[in-house]
């Protein structure tokens, strides 16, 4: 729930069994989150104006977050779609700067990959993105009007 700042647990019959979070800024808060995905036992949550995204355990613990106010490196100023690799990596789409940030388990920026323009690899304002089973990178290229998908290989497989 965005406006109110929390992530609502609801059984099939639509009933709310839990609330997590609430507004904020310190580990477990939120500020305006705009996007949840359920990746195996973690619950990714772009905390979109407190410029990160935070990893909750599926009963709403504070695991780790990353990102930060800025336009460098692991910063974040518009965060918008995130994913995870099979090798647990952390994805998140900066749709400000047009990158997509890749960060392992303990919360390290790895890299990041493309930039503000409409070539391949290129984005303008990015605003989703979609990991699916073969490790393609699905990014949604909002204003190039295209979804672009890359390949994650791991190394050694």
């Amino acid at each position: 729930d965005t406006l109110r700042h929390q992530i609502w647990a609801l059984d099939m019959q639509g009933t709310v069994v839990q609330r997590i979070g609430m507004r904020g800024s310190d580990a477990g808060q939120f500020n305006f989150p705009t996007e949840l995905r359920l990746d195996g036992q973690d619950l990714l949550v772009v905390d979109a104006m407190n410029f990160r995204v935070q990893v909750l355990d599926r009963t709403g613990k504070f695991e780790y977050a990353v990102g930060q106010l800025g336009d460098g490196s692991g910063s974040m100023f518009r965060p918008k779609g995130i994913g995870r690799d099979s090798e647990g990596h952390l994805y998140i789409v900066e749709g400000l700067s047009g990158l997509v940030e890749v960060f392992d388990r303990e919360g390290r920026l790895l890299y990041s990959f493309g930039q503000k323009g409409s070539g391949f690899g290129d984005f303008q304002l990015p605003t989703g993105l979609f990991i699916d089973r073969s490790d393609r990178v699905f990014v949604v290229d909002s204003y190039n009007r295209r979804i672009q998908v890359f390949q994650y290989f791991a190394l050694g497989k």
